[in-house]
């Protein structure tokens, strides 16, 4: 069983995961895309997504409730299977560090949230092996531990400040 966000039905992969044998859960979610086990916790970003959510610091917010809340948090990649598997393009790469650069903000990524674990997929069908794989012999999703999870945080943000 996967515990898969509602946002994210509107995506192909929980109809390539249902097909590929796995039962699904919609959820409201507010950590996380994807609850594959108690302790994994997988946030899922398409190239385009990823840049945004470094550009707007959406992606700093994620991986820390992603990293108090789970003991294996993930940041799964997910390339298009119609284009190249690299994040850069060789005429962008410069021979200077810039704190702007995808690599440098990789970099700030994995020393900031030091649990947080990256992988890199090819396409949406990839992505079904490799939450096969992480799901292995591991226990099943608590859909309203997942559920509950990032819920003291909305309630502080919706107190009238004192």
């Amino acid at each position: 069983r996967i515990v898969v966000d509602v946002r994210e039905w509107r995506s192909s992969l929980p109809n390539l995961l249902h097909r590929g044998g796995f039962r699904l859960r919609a959820l409201t979610l507010t950590v996380g895309d994807f609850v594959l086990t108690p302790e994994v916790c997988v946030e899922r970003k398409s190239l385009s997504d990823l840049f945004g959510s470094f550009a707007s610091g959406r992606l700093y917010k994620q991986a820390s409730q992603m990293q108090r809340y789970y003991s294996c948090p993930v940041l799964l990649i997910e390339f298009s299977s119609e284009k190249s598997f690299t994040m850069q393009n060789a005429e962008h790469i410069s021979q200077y560090i810039s704190a702007d650069s995808i690599c440098s903000k990789m970099a700030l990524l994995v020393i900031s949230f030091p649990k947080l674990r990256i992988l890199w997929s090819r396409s949406p069908h990839a992505t079904v092996d490799i939450f096969e794989a992480l799901k292995k012999n591991l226990p099943e999703p608590d859909e309203a531990q997942a559920m509950s999870y990032g819920q003291d945080l909305l309630e502080a943000a919706a107190a009238p400040a004192k």
